[in-house]
């Protein structure tokens, strides 16, 4: 059934029922009113409302932001960089040495041997003994310097001219000449003439040679020389 029926329909009710058109008429009138606030309030949303504008919503709860631990670099040193990088301790100071006192040297006492007592038997003894002994000497220097004045340029020879004292017993010269002629050690064609020297000699009681001591030298150093070495080479002389 079409509006225009529905219309035409209404319009013969009414008219048959009255009171009714006043109704129809209030009712009509509302529905348009409505029709057109509908209308304007569409327009007016899509005219107002800006185009092409986004909207974003955020939440209100923000959650705490996350840290993330920095990671630890784990340094590892090389053999030779803990090395060369050792510290040296600090040298010890030098320890003071004390010094000890040196001890000071003991004086030494010297102790005087206690004097022996003399036995005046010994005392003479002893005397007689150097008296005997310092007689022999003499005699033995006597024997010696005769000889040498007696046969000292005798022969005329280099080495004729050794003897003894003037006081020896026959033949003493001659005991002592073979005892030191051999041990001479000279040659006779470096030399002129017939060079003499005169010896002293000190003998024990034994004919052990003390010492000897040139008196009188001759005019042949050399000779002299040879002289004194037969003495010693011979280290004793005849006893009497």
């Amino acid at each position: 059934m079409s509006s225009a029926t529905l219309h035409t329909s209404r319009q013969f009710h009414a008219q048959r029922e009255p009171g009714t058109t006043k109704a129809f008429v209030l009712s009509l009138g509302a529905h348009l009113f409505l029709i057109a606030l509908l209308t304007l309030g569409i327009h007016w949303k899509t005219s107002s409302s800006p185009a092409g504008v986004e909207v974003e919503l955020w939440d209100a709860s923000v959650p705490p932001p996350s840290i993330t631990p920095i990671p630890k670099v784990e340094v590892k040193p090389e053999a030779a960089e803990i090395v060369i990088k050792k510290t040296k301790p600090p040298p010890e100071p030098p320890k003071e040495v004390i010094k000890k006192p040196e001890p000071k040297p003991e004086k030494k006492v010297e102790t005087k041997p206690a004097e022996k007592k003399v036995d005046p038997k010994e005392d003479a003894a002893a005397k007689k003994a150097a008296a005997a002994a310092e007689k022999a000497r003499l005699d033995q220097l006597a024997r010696l310097k005769a000889a040498a004045g007696a046969e000292g340029g005798s022969g005329g020879k280099v080495g004729d001219g050794v003897g003894a004292g003037g006081n020896a017993p026959p033949g003493y010269a001659d005991r002592v000449r073979k005892k030191i002629k051999p041990l001479i050690v000279f040659n006779a064609e470096s030399t002129t003439g017939n060079p003499a020297v005169v010896v002293l000699v000190d003998l024990a009681p034994d004919g052990m040679i003390l010492k000897r001591t040139v008196t009188s030298a001759s005019t042949d150093p050399a000779w002299d020389r040879a002289v004194l070495i037969a003495i010693d080479r011979a280290e004793s002389l005849p006893r009497d």
